[in-house]
């Protein structure tokens, strides 16, 4: 009886085996395809959908505390603008170097390779 079971489990463990290398290929063409899928149903962002540069840039904070002819003050140090200056609002609209006042609330960075000059800015104008 023992021979009989044991006969049994062998070939099924050699018909199981058989039905694993038969099933790679199958399961490596279903990866790919679902790959394709995915691929063709979700396409990567186009240019105009990716991140504005200014979402990328890392900002510091702060709060401006005085505004002069060619300078302001954020946190009381003093700064100018680059000649390219970037200034925006909380929602990515455009505003001028007049629109800024004391105790508004910025995020800011610096020109690169400038200890005070700001090259773009986000005003947080009260709503």
């Amino acid at each position: 009886m023992n021979r009989n079971i044991e006969s049994r489990t062998e070939g099924l463990r050699h018909s199981h085996a058989n039905v694993s290398a038969c099933q790679v290929p199958a399961v490596i063409a279903a990866f790919v395809l679902a790959v394709i899928l995915i691929a063709v149903v979700n396409p990567p962002l186009s240019f105009a959908e990716e991140a504005p540069p200014a979402a990328v840039v890392s900002y510091r904070d702060g709060k401006i505390t005085g505004v002069y002819e060619t300078t302001i003050q954020i946190d009381h140090k003093t700064f100018s603008f680059a000649p390219e200056v970037v200034i925006l609002d909380r929602h990515n609209d455009p505003l001028s170097e007049r629109d800024i006042r004391v105790d508004l609330e910025v995020k800011y960075h610096l020109l690169k390779g400038t200890t005070d000059k700001i090259d773009q800015m986000i005003v947080f104008l009260p709503e």
